[in-house]
């Protein structure tokens, strides 16, 4: 189906919109200053070590010359899921993202910056995702420094 590639792309960026609801919640509930030292930005220097990455593999062929449109196509699917689902898409926008060459299939690859403590409810909604989805073919989350947790479909 034509429509397929569309649904893959939408199903990638709204795994991420899910994993970025969950960070946003965490940075709206933290304190805004660092409780009366002398740093004046409020903010702490954010490790490596605190990202989580995810990357979704589609069915479709990876093609350079698509995947600026893909992108896009995919943006636009995740932001109306997530208006339907009430989950914000303000930190999607800010958020690193790639197309990935996954074995000649299109993959997406999302870095979610200092949600390392969410790492667990961001797997659980990719394993879901995965799983009920059928444009997807896998996911894989990657937590910090730890090993990468692979996720394909239960049969």
């Amino acid at each position: 189906m034509a429509s397929t590639f569309t649904t893959t792309s939408s199903v990638a960026l709204l795994m991420l919109i899910a994993a970025l609801a969950f960070v946003e919640h965490s940075d709206a509930c933290a304190p805004a200053g660092g409780g009366g030292g002398g740093n004046s930005t409020g903010r702490k220097k954010r490790s490596v070590e605190d990202d989580v990455h995810v990357v979704v593999l589609s069915h479709e062929r990876f093609n350079l010359g698509s995947n600026e449109e893909n992108m896009k196509r995919v943006e636009q699917h995740m932001k109306e899921f997530a208006d339907k689902e009430g989950i914000s898409f303000k930190q999607l926008q800010t958020m690193d993202r790639l197309a990935e060459n996954v074995g000649g299939k299109f993959g997406v690859h999302f870095e979610v910056g200092g949600a390392f403590d969410r790492c667990a409810r961001v797997l659980q909604f990719i394993q879901a995702a995965v799983n009920e989805l059928e444009e997807l073919v896998s996911g894989t989350v990657k937590c910090g420094a730890f090993d990468a947790v692979h996720v394909t479909k239960k049969h």
